[in-house]
């Protein structure tokens, strides 16, 4: 097997024996968790989603186990979505339903009963997105009964634009990268009065950025819990991005295990790496915003200098990896190998996966990110198929017949 050409960054600052700070518990906490739980536990439909073993792919690449949390199975939306926006979005549909009503409290079964349509039918939230925020939103904001308009530059995929209307959300299709996208958003949003609902701070409400983070740690609470009666993960591959579902992943295993985190991975396509860049620079980055790749929802210009103040410290590596390897991985895991069942996973939700995959093809790399024998991997894949018809192109059938196991191939 030849090795794909990558980048990889060991974090000088990432100490293994280090206790989860102060500095990092202002951002990320047990106590703002709580809420995150009893809020997204109380979505209809709510339930945890998988953790899969990888018994033959882990032992086809030398490793002691190995588990895919599957977020392709997060309600009805298909990725880890939902855990952020969609709870972020909770706090401005109460604030402005008490603005109006002066109601004291309001609940999230309230917006769920549509108990004040009259007001949430007149709030609009918005965002940009390249598929999956803007799919989580408009789910989120059919659910709460409030208006929905989602920015999409024009690179997007027709499929994702139509799985975003389909919740009932309007799209604007913005010429140009997903950064012009973004400034779009804002500058209707001031225009029209809209509500973003962003990874990027808001006038309106600033908090809202670190609670879309705080939602994220959803996902890695679910995996501690999962693996309490197991071995403790060695290894966490998680996608980049912007960084803040990084960097929730990160604050809270570290939070969660203390001074015996795992070594939490951060994978990046090669074209658009804002966090390794990041570790270069020693601070939040920001990479050219023309780039392109097939992991689409990675290809983020500026790190996020929130989650930034955690992986600094707490992430081990980051590791860039070329579309090549977006594309093997998404074989693999549709393939199975050793009697493992094939698993659906779209073209970004793959990144962790397809980083696990470079680093065991490579021998230095194991070694730096010490992959051995011992290691005990969690890979998350972010996405199912989102958009079956590029899932299509790449695999040569469809996400039904992987499940079926028809036509599948394995790439080892």
């Amino acid at each position: 097997m030849t090795a794909y050409q990558t980048n990889l960054f060991i974090n000088p600052h990432a100490q293994p024996l280090s206790e989860y700070g102060p500095e990092q518990r202002a951002l990320l906490n047990q106590e703002a968790f709580a809420d995150v739980e009893a809020e997204v536990t109380n979505f209809p439909g709510y339930q945890q989603t998988p953790l899969i073993a990888l018994k033959g792919c882990a032992a086809a690449s030398g490793i002691d186990a190995l588990w895919c949390k599957h977020e392709g199975y997060r309600f009805e939306v298909g990725s880890f979505k939902p855990t952020g926006p969609v709870y972020a979005m909770l706090s401005v549909l109460k604030s402005e339903i008490k603005k109006v009503t002066c109601v004291e409290t309001v609940t999230t079964q309230d917006l769920i009963d549509r108990k004040y349509q009259s007001v949430t039918q007149e709030i609009v939230v918005s965002a940009a997105t390249s598929g999956n925020h803007g799919r989580a939103l408009a789910w989120g904001a059919r659910m709460f009964g409030c208006r929905c308009v989602i920015y999409m530059n024009d690179s997007v995929s027709a499929g994702r634009e139509e799985a975003i209307a389909g919740y009932g959300a309007e799209v604007v299709r913005v010429p140009g990268n997903y950064d012009r996208a973004v400034q779009r958003c804002y500058t209707d949003a001031k225009t029209f009065g809209y509500f973003v609902v962003s990874d990027d701070k808001s006038a309106q409400y600033p908090h809202i950025a670190g609670a879309i983070m705080q939602g994220y740690t959803m996902v890695a609470d679910e995996i501690f819990h999962q693996l309490l009666n197991v071995q403790l993960p060695t290894h966490v591959f998680v996608p980049g991005g912007g960084g803040r579902f990084a960097g929730a992943t990160c604050g809270h295993l570290w939070d969660r295990y203390g001074s015996n985190h795992p070594r939490i991975v951060v994978v990046e396509p090669t074209t658009s790496a804002c966090l390794y860049q990041s570790m270069i620079e020693n601070r939040a980055a920001i990479v050219s915003g023309d780039s392109q790749s097939i992991m689409n929802g990675l290809v983020v210009e500026s790190a996020s200098s929130q989650a930034w103040d955690i992986l600094r410290e707490g992430a081990f590596a980051f590791l860039t990896i070329p579309d090549e390897a977006a594309i093997d991985a998404i074989r693999q895991a549709a393939a199975g190998i050793g009697g493992d069942s094939p698993i659906v996973i779209g073209e970004t939700g793959i990144a962790a996966w397809a980083g696990f995959l470079a680093a065991t093809r490579d021998t230095d790399l194991r070694q730096q990110l010490g992959l051995d024998c011992h290691s005990r991997v969690v890979i998350i894949a972010t996405e199912g198929a989102t958009d079956p018809e590029v899932y299509c192109k790449l695999v040569g059938t469809s996400p039904e017949a992987v499940l079926a196991g028809i036509n599948t191939q394995s790439t080892e």
